[in-house]
C-alpha cells in the first residue's frame, strides 16, 4: 500500500506538472467514456434488464400466425384464448389483455385515461400485489361485475392518495365501476410508451368477448418450470390445429407462435441499439488510440528519467506499474468527468429517442451503469497505457543514449507503435463513417417515399363515444352532425372521420371474397378495411382514380357499396374495369353473413402502416353502412396552420357532448414524423459519433505527423542544406502520412465490407455495400486526413537549415 500511495502521489505531481497534456487527455477520455456510459444506460434499461416481474425469464407472449401471410403477427380472440387456457398444460398461467382509451367523468369534467382490460389472473401471474385493496378475483369476470384497480400515479393525482378510494365508484365511459385496489409505485403493465393508468376486467368489453373471429387480445403466459420453449410451442401447434378443425370459418390457416416476453417487447430496437452501441465503442477506441499516442510522445520526453531509474536499479515491472498507475489515474479522472457528461447525455438521449422506444421511462444512471463505467474506466486506462509503459520500460540505458544522442528522440519501435495506432484510428473511423453514410442515405430515401396522402395542413384528433350511451344510429348521427359543424367553421376546407389514419393506431383486417372468383380452401385472400365518412379522401389528399366518393345516401337504407385502392384492382381485376364489380369484406361477427358490396370508386394507394413495405389491397367502407366502432379519428384540412383549429374543433365536440374527452390531437405531419422516428434517431446518433471519430482521427494523425516533423527537424535541415527543395520536403512528409492513410483505409474497407452486411435490416433502398456511399466516405476521409498531414508538412518546408543543424 505504501508503494501504491507513492505511485499515486508521483502520478498526481506529473499530471499537475503538465496541465495542458492532462486537460487534453482527460477531455478526450471523458468524451469517450461519457458517450459509452450514456448509450449503455439505454442498452441496459431497454435490452439487458429483466422485466420487472416475478419469473421474468419464463414469461412468454402468444400470438396468432397466418399461413397466407408469414410476416403477420396477430392477436387472439377471447373464445380462442379461453380454449387455449383450458387445453394447455405447458403454462402455469395464461392471461389476456388489451389497452384502450376511456373517459373518467370527474366533477362534471371528462378526462381521457389509458386503461388495460385484463383477465383476472394477470397480476397474480406477474407476481405483483396491490399496495392497498385487493387483486382481481375470478368472479370479477362474471357478467354484471365491474371493478377497477388504479395506478399509483392516478391515485395520487386524481384521488389525493386517499385510502378510502377503495370501495368507491368511478364513472368510466358512462359506466359505474367499483375501485378495489391501488397498485404500488412504479408498476407498469403492459410496458409501452404511454403509461396505463388503470386496469379493469374483461366484462368491461361487453359483447366483444363472444366473437371468435374478432382478434383483439394480447396473450401472455408463464410456462411451467422445466418446460422448454420448444415443448410449449409443440403444444401450441397441436391446440391451433384442433381449433382450425373445430372452427374452420374463423381459424383457417391460423397457428399460434411463442416468443419470450422481453424479446417480443424489444425486438424492433435490438439491432439498432446494438449498432449505436458499437458506434460509440468505436469512438472510445479512437479516443484511447489518441491518448496512447500522447503518452508515447510524452514517454520520449521522459527517456532520460527512465534511464536514470534503470541506472539506479529500478526493475522493469516497477516502472511499468508506475506508468500504468499514471494511465489509470488519468482514466479515472476522465471517467469521473465522463460520468458527469453521461448524466446530461442520458437525459438528452431520452428526449431525442422515439416515443415508441420500449422502457424509456426506466433509462437512468443506476448501480449497473455505474459498474459499467468503472469497468470501462479501468480497461481504458490499461488499454491506452499498456503500450507506452511497455515501450518505456523496454529501453536499456545504452539504447536510450544511442537513440537520444542529440536529445530526446523517438525510437524505431515507438514510431512504429504510433503509426500502428494512427492506422487503427483511420480504419475504425472509416468503418463508422461508412455505417453512418449508409444510415443517412437510407433515411433520406425513406423521406422521399410517396405515401399517397398530402399531410400538410391536416389536423387529427380522437373521439371515443361510450357504446352504452351511443347506439349505432346515434353514433352515426353524432359524427354526421360533427362533420357538418366542422365544415362550416372559417378556415376549414373539408372535414371527415375514419377509424384508421396513416401511421396511427388501429387496424381492421378480414377475409375478402370476390364475386365470380373461387378461392381454394384455406386460401381466402386478406384485405385491410377502413371505415370512413364522406370527404375523407379530399381531406387526406388521396386521388380519386375512378368512380365516386361516398355520399350521405350511402347508408343502411341503400345498397352496400365499397371503394377500393389500386393495389386491390391490380390483384383481383387486372385489365378489367372494377366499377360495378362486387366484393365481400367479411366484417360480420358470424363468418359468411356479410353482404356483397358494389365497387363505386377506386382511389390511389396509401401507406398506412409501413413506409418500406408494398401497399396491400384495401377496402374503404362507409361508416353509415358499417358503424363497427364508436371511436373515430376526426380529420380536417385547413387554409392555414391546422393547429389554430384545435380550440374551436374541441369546442364543437364539447357542444355536442361535454362529457367526451378529446385526445391524440396531432397534425398528420406529426404522425409521419413518428413513422420515421427510429431511422432518424439511428442516423442522427451514428452520424454524430462518426463526426467525432473523424475529428479525433484527424487530431491523432495531425499529432503524429507534427511530432514526426519535430523529431526529424535535424534530418530536414541536412536535406535542405544538401539541396532539397521545399517541394521535396513536402513530398517526404506527405508520403509518410499517405502511407498511414492508404493502409488504414484499406483495412477499414475490408472490415466495413464485412460488418455493414449486419445492418441490412436497418437500411431502405440502399445496399449494405453501396459503392457510392463507400466512395464518398473514402474521399471525405482522404481529404480530412491529407489536410491533417499537410499542415505539419508545410511547417517542415519552412525549417531553416542553419537553425535545424543546431537543433537539439
Amino acid at each position: 500500500m505504501n508503494t501504491l500511495w507513492q505511485d499515486l502521489r508521483f502520478s498526481i505531481r506529473m499530471l499537475v506538472k503538465k496541465p495542458s497534456f492532462t486537460l487534453i487527455t482527460v477531455t478526450t477520455l471523458a468524451l469517450g467514456i461519457g458517450l459509452n456510459t450514456a448509450i449503455f444506460s439505454v442498452v441496459d434499461a431497454v435490452l439487458l434488464s429483466p422485466l420487472p416481474f416475478k419469473n421474468p425469464g419464463r414469461l412468454m407472449t402468444v400470438w396468432t400466425s397466418d399461413a397466407r401471410r408469414p410476416s403477420a403477427h396477430g392477436n387472439i380472440s377471447y373464445p380462442n384464448f379461453v380454449d387455449l387456457r383450458q387445453q394447455s398444460r405447458s403454462f402455469k398461467s395464461l392471461a389476456a389483455f388489451r389497452t384502450t382509451n376511456v373517459a373518467l367523468t370527474d366533477r362534471d369534467e371528462a378526462i381521457r385515461l389509458r386503461a388495460a382490460v385484463v383477465t383476472t389472473d394477470l397480476l397474480t401471474m406477474l407476481g405483483v400485489e396491490p399496495l392497498i385493496g385487493r387483486d382481481f378475483l375470478p368472479e370479477d369476470e362474471q357478467p354484471g361485475k365491474s371493478v377497477v384497480i388504479l395506478s399509483n400515479a392516478l391515485w395520487r393525482s386524481r384521488f389525493k392518495s386517499e385510502p378510502q378510494v377503495v370501495g368507491q365508484n368511478v364513472t368510466l365511459d358512462n359506466r359505474s365501476l367499483t375501485v378495489v385496489g391501488v397498485m404500488p409505485p412504479g408498476f407498469q403493465f403492459p410496458i409501452e410508451a404511454e403509461l396505463v393508468e388503470l386496469w379493469t376486467t374483461v366484462p368491461f368489453d361487453g359483447p366483444m368477448i363472444s366473437q371468435r373471429g374478432l382478434q383483439y387480445l394480447n396473450v401472455i403466459g408463464l410456462i411451467e418450470p422445466g418446460i422448454t420453449i420448444a415443448q410449449a410451442q409443440s403444444e401450441l401447434d397441436v391446440i391451433a390445429q384442433g381449433l382450425e378443425q373445430q372452427y374452420p370459418d374463423n381459424n383457417a390457416n391460423q397457428g399460434m407462435r411463442l416468443t419470450p416476453a422481453l424479446e417480443e417487447l424489444v425486438g424492433d430496437v435490438w439491432t439498432p441499439l446494438l449498432v449505436i452501441f458499437g458506434a460509440v465503442v468505436c469512438v472510445l477506441l479512437i479516443a484511447c488510440a489518441n491518448v496512447a499516442n500522447l503518452l508515447l510522445a510524452r514517454a520520449t520526453a521522459r527517456q532520460h528519467e527512465m534511464a536514470v531509474r534503470f541506472a539506479l536499479g529500478a526493475k522493469r515491472g516497477r516502472v511499468i506499474r508506475q506508468l500504468l498507475t499514471e494511465s489509470i489515474l488519468l482514466s479515472f479522472i476522465g471517467g469521473v468527468c465522463g460520468l458527469l457528461l453521461a448524466l446530461w447525455g442520458t437525459d438528452l438521449l431520452v428526449s431525442l429517442s422515439p416515443e415508441t422506444i420500449p422502457r424509456a421511462n426506466d433509462i437512468r444512471i443506476d448501480v449497473r451503469v455505474l459498474g459499467f463505467t468503472l469497468l470501462v474506466t479501468l480497461l481504458t486506462g490499461i488499454l491506452f497505457g499498456l503500450a507506452p509503459a511497455l515501450h518505456a520500460a523496454g529501453k536499456e540505458l545504452t539504447e536510450t543514449l544511442k537513440e537520444g544522442g542529440r536529445g530526446t528522440s523517438d525510437g524505431v519501435g515507438r514510431s512504429r507503435t504510433r503509426g500502428a495506432l494512427v492506422i487503427a484510428e483511420l480504419a475504425v473511423a472509416l468503418v463508422l463513417m461508412i455505417g453512418s453514410g449508409l444510415l443517412l442515405k437510407s433515411f433520406l430515401r425513406l423521406l422521399r417515399v410517396h405515401t399517397g396522402v398530402d399531410p400538410d395542413k391536416v389536423l387529427t384528433l380522437r373521439v371515443n363515444l361510450p357504446d352504452n350511451k351511443y347506439s349505432d344510429p346515434q353514433a352515426v348521427s353524432f359524427y354526421e352532425q360533427l362533420q357538418a359543424r366542422l365544415q362550416s367553421l372559417p378556415g376549414v376546407r373539408a372535414a371527415s372521420a375514419s377509424f384508421t389514419i396513416p401511421f396511427g393506431r388501429g387496424r381492421i383486417g378480414t377475409d375478402l371474397y370476390v364475386e365470380g372468383q373461387v378461392a381454394s380452401p384455406g386460401q381466402v385472400p386478406h384485405v385491410d378495411c377502413h371505415v370512413i365518412l364522406p370527404d375523407y379522401f379530399r381531406v387526406m389528399g388521396v386521388p380519386l382514380i375512378a368512380g365516386r366518393d361516398f355520399t350521405a345516401r350511402d347508408d343502411m337504407k341503400n345498397r352496400p357499396v365499397v371503394i377500393v385502392n389500386e393495389a386491390l384492382v391490380r390483384r383481383f381485376f387486372p385489365n378489367e374495369d372494377p366499377l360495378g364489380k362486387r366484393i365481400r369484406p367479411d366484417m360480420s361477427a358470424t363468418p359468411g353473413d356479410s353482404e356483397m358490396r358494389e365497387i363505386v370508386g377506386v382511389v390511389g394507394d396509401v401507406m398506412y402502416y409501413n413506409l418500406t413495405a408494398e401497399v396491400e389491397p384495401e377496402a374503404y367502407l362507409s361508416y353509415s353502412q358499417m358503424p363497427i366502432t364508436t371511436g373515430l379519428t376526426v380529420v380536417l384540412t385547413s387554409e392555414g396552420d391546422p393547429r389554430n383549429l384545435i380550440g374551436v374543433t374541441r369546442g364543437e365536440i364539447q357542444a355536442l357532448d361535454r362529457e367526451l374527452p378529446v385526445f391524440d390531437v396531432k397534425t398528420l405531419n406529426q404522425y409521419f414524423s413518428m413513422a420515421v422516428a427510429h431511422p432518424r434517431f439511428n442516423s442522427l446518433l451514428v452520424g454524430i459519433f462518426a463526426c467525432l471519430a473523424l475529428i479525433l482521427t484527424a487530431i491523432g494523425l495531425y499529432g503524429v505527423m507534427s511530432y514526426s516533423v519535430a523529431q526529424r527537424t535535424h534530418e530536414i535541415g541536412i536535406r535542405s542544406a544538401l539541396g532539397a527543395s521545399r517541394r521535396d520536403i513536402l513530398k517526404l512528409v506527405l508520403g509518410q502520412g499517405l502511407r498511414f492513410i492508404v493502409i488504414g483505409v484499406s483495412l477499414g474497407l475490408g472490415v466495413a465490407l464485412a460488418l455493414t452486411r449486419l445492418m441490412g435490416e436497418l437500411l431502405f433502398g440502399v445496399a449494405p455495400t453501396d459503392v457510392a456511399t463507400f466512395a464518398a466516405v473514402v474521399l471525405v476521409l482522404l481529404a480530412v486526413a491529407l489536410f491533417a498531414c499537410f499542415v505539419p508538412a508545410r511547417r517542415a518546408t519552412k525549417v531553416e537549415p542553419i537553425v535545424a543543424l543546431r537543433y537539439e
